[in-house]
């Protein structure tokens, strides 16, 4: 398996390949991300969580990893993300079990560090 950290940094390389040949469009769509995540009748934190249930659901690694490292940047707790991935499995069942084993549990023990 991939490292967590090694997986962030990839996508974060391939995000700065895809903004250079795609200038109006990516930047576009992190704006949109960005408006999206901003605090509201959630807040980011809260946000982040969600954010971790659809990864897992969608069985997206980069997903996965970059959003538990932002939920743990954001003050959530390896507690609060791993019940956000319990409510991910009632949806996702054994699939999303499986990402929660292995690479949600790999970030969470990485970037608690």
């Amino acid at each position: 398996m991939t490292n967590a950290r090694e997986i962030v940094q990839h996508f974060k390389k391939g995000m700065g390949t895809l903004t250079d040949a795609m200038p109006e469009t990516i930047p576009a769509m992190a704006g949109f991300m960005g408006a999206a995540a901003k605090d509201g009748a959630l807040t980011y934190r809260e946000k982040e969580l969600v954010a971790i249930g659809v990864a897992l659901y969608t069985r997206c690694p980069e997903c996965i990893a970059v959003h538990c490292q932002k939920a743990l940047e954001a003050g959530c707790t390896r507690e609060e993300i791993l019940e956000a991935a319990g409510m991910a499995m009632v949806f996702g069942g054994g699939p999303v079990l499986g990402s929660s084993a292995t690479l949600l549990l790999e970030c969470l023990d990485e970037f608690a560090k």
